[in-house]
């Protein structure tokens, strides 16, 4: 009886963590827009079907680097205070989003998220029972809170703040258009907000928070 001589062919030159690190590299320097298979696969120096074979497709990739990201999210020290831990941990997200802009880019083409995101979700569910919310009205609240960050994120003002005579174009055109025809645009204009950018997503969470709260209680 004859044995069989195993296969000798080329070892592989890559695995998926390497790949999924180098995607990130990637994201992190051209943003979604400038990330690209076959350009991930010419910098590593395999073919794009090695790629496919190790990680998928594009969107599985991009899922898989979301998972190595989230992975740091879960963390014990939250506070007791139910509101103030939904807070916690959703400003939290806002932190590491601001931080990784290229982070809420890929989550805005439709990707949900790594699995870290799971534990997020969950924490923030168990927060708004204790607050008197239901499971399904919990839901609505975590969507309202994500809606409202991605927005921000994505429409985040500048690094360096307006100087008080320096206007945005649209408070300019508010301005000149005068309180006659926009009066609530016009006062609503004179009176922005104070303080950092943090600080002022923070206010609109409190916002959102406190009206769920109250809806459920009514």
């Amino acid at each position: 009886m004859s044995t069989r001589t195993p296969r000798r062919g080329r070892p592989p030159t890559v695995d998926r963590a390497t790949i999924v690190a180098a995607a990130r590299a990637q994201l992190e320097a051209d943003g979604i827009d400038g990330f690209s298979m076959r350009a991930l696969a010419s910098e590593i120096g395999v073919s794009p079907m090695a790629l496919y074979r190790h990680v998928g497709d594009r969107e599985h990739l991009l899922a898989l680097v979301l998972d190595e990201v989230s992975a740091t999210f879960p963390s014990t020290d939250l506070p007791e205070d139910p509101r103030t831990r939904v807070e916690k941990l959703i400003g939290d997200v806002f932190d590491v989003l601001v931080a990784d802009r290229w982070i809420a880019d890929v989550l805005r083409t439709g990707n949900r998220g790594g699995a870290g995101a799971l534990w997020l979700v969950d924490r923030i569910l168990g927060a708004a029972a204790e607050l008197g919310l239901s499971p399904a009205e919990g839901m609505v609240l975590y969507r309202a809170l994500w809606n409202y960050t991605l927005g921000a994120i994505l429409n985040l003002a500048a690094t360096e703040p307006r100087r008080e005579d320096d206007l945005s174009p649209l408070a300019q055109r508010v301005n000149d258009l005068g309180s006659e025809n926009f009066p609530h645009l016009v006062a609503a204009s004179n009176q922005q907000p104070k303080g950092t950018t943090k600080e002022v997503y923070m206010q609109g969470i409190g916002f959102l928070v406190d009206g769920y709260v109250r809806r459920a209680q009514a």
